[in-house]
């Protein structure tokens, strides 16, 4: 428990996650706790506790130097400063608003705005952690604004939460909330994908989820790898090279199991599709095809010929080489160094697009090409080929429709038939 001295605070919005905060402020030694909620019950619970219980937000403000806010969405946010500014607080200190709910990325600017005219100065202050993390008083809080309120309201702050950052001028809290819970809930939406795929394979999902909160909790989870200043690429000569080139090997060796599994029990998990695609760029490695630190082949052209090269090979899967003339030049930098690796569409969206294009004009010869390399790179399972047969038909045409078909079924044939040459030899071996 934090020991502060001489602190009115006040709090309004005793929810989920509110109540147990302030339940935090009224324990703390120092915190004179005034709060104010238009459901009487934690209200009541707040005043056995030791705080005092304010009839309005106007009230309330009128009584406090820091104002803890934790409502449900922007519009009440703005509802509870209208009132706190308009409070008479003549023979009282400035007061520090402490806006609590994750808010949109323009509301912290547009309050401090609204109330700096009043001598009211808002922090932006969003917390993560949860319910748990209140009661505890172990939350992060992430807080944006004037470096001199949030010196005033850190008697506050730190009776609430074992993490408190100061992350900027007022919005950077909100900002940094907002990446932080882009992980989290990208994170639960590959959770469910995950689940698919144990599910298809007959698994227990309780044991998974078992395993999974077991090792996150010895590894640190997604946030293991959150230690860079940067996301620039990494140079060959940094640290952080050689641990993340072995990430990417582990990485693109399980996610293409993964993948290759879903296939195989037609179980759809883009997410996975996506992190095979991008998981060594966006850990600043120079290429997510190989997946190692091997030597690039193309590490003395410029970087965009080089890049350009890389997706080639990846899209049309073979090996290329560099090339001269302006339509190789057009082609490697322009086509592929910069238009197929924009970030609005993934690889797969692009090939779907083209395949539509190229069934359209009945192009089966570079039908030829696309689709086993979409098949190969895990993009488009079986099952998907044959769907866009029965779909292109009726757009492109049943002639073209037909040879789009003999391109997918000669395409899974081959695939098949490699298959069970691999499967005999190895019988043979053993």
């Amino acid at each position: 428990m934090s020991t502060v001295q001489g602190t009115r605070a006040g709090f309004v919005g005793l929810g989920n996650i509110g109540k147990p905060m302030a339940l935090r402020l009224a324990g703390t030694d120092g915190i004179e706790l005034w709060v104010h909620d238009i459901a009487e019950e934690p209200v009541a619970e707040l005043g056995a506790a030791g705080a005092q219980t304010a009839a309005s937000v106007g009230e309330l403000a009128a009584a406090v130097d820091v104002l803890s806010v934790m409502v449900r969405d922007d519009d009440q946010v703005r509802q509870v400063l209208s009132e706190a500014i308009t409070a008479d607080r003549s023979t009282q200190t400035p007061l520090t608003v402490l806006v609590h709910s994750t808010v949109a990325p323009d509301t912290p600017a547009e309050l401090a705005a609204t109330a700096g005219p009043h001598g009211v100065h808002v922090l932006d202050a969003p917390v993560s952690g949860g319910p748990m993390g209140a009661a505890e008083g172990t939350l992060a809080i992430l807080v944006g604004g004037d470096p001199e309120a949030y010196a005033a309201a850190a008697p506050v702050l730190e009776a609430m939460g074992s993490k408190v950052v100061h992350a900027g001028p007022v919005g950077a809290g909100t900002q940094l909330k907002l990446a932080r819970n882009l992980l989290h809930f990208a994170s639960f939406t590959a959770a469910t994908e995950a689940a698919r795929l144990a599910e298809g394979a007959g698994l227990d999902l309780k044991t998974l989820g078992e395993v999974v909160r077991h090792t996150d909790a010895i590894t640190g989870g997604p946030g293991a790898i959150m230690h860079r200043e940067t996301t620039a690429p990494i140079e060959e000569t940094d640290f952080w090279h050689g641990v993340f080139g072995h990430v990417v090997a582990l990485g693109e060796k399980d996610l293409g199991f993964a993948v290759g599994l879903a296939d195989e029990l037609g179980v759809d998990v883009p997410l996975a599709r996506l992190a095979l695609e991008r998981l060594a760029l966006g850990l600043g490695m120079s290429s997510g095809t190989s997946g190692s630190v091997e030597e690039d082949k193309f590490a003395d052209l410029p970087e965009q010929r080089a890049a350009g090269l890389r997706k080639m090979e990846e899209v049309y899967g073979f090996d290329m080489a560099d090339g001269e003339g302006d339509f190789f030049r057009y082609t490697a930098d322009h086509l592929f160094g910069d238009i197929w690796q924009r970030p609005g569409l993934t690889t797969r969206d692009r090939r779907l697009l083209l395949i539509g294009l190229l069934a359209g004009q009945g192009a089966a010869d570079v039908l030829g090409i696309q689709i086993p390399a979409a098949y190969a790179n895990g993009e488009l399972s079986e099952d998907e080929l044959r769907e866009i047969v029965v779909f292109l038909c009726h757009y492109a045409g049943w002639p073209n429709g037909a040879r789009i078909n003999t391109v997918v079924e000669e395409t899974i044939g081959k695939t098949q038939r490699k298959a069970q040459r691999r499967a005999q030899r190895k019988a043979q071996r053993s």
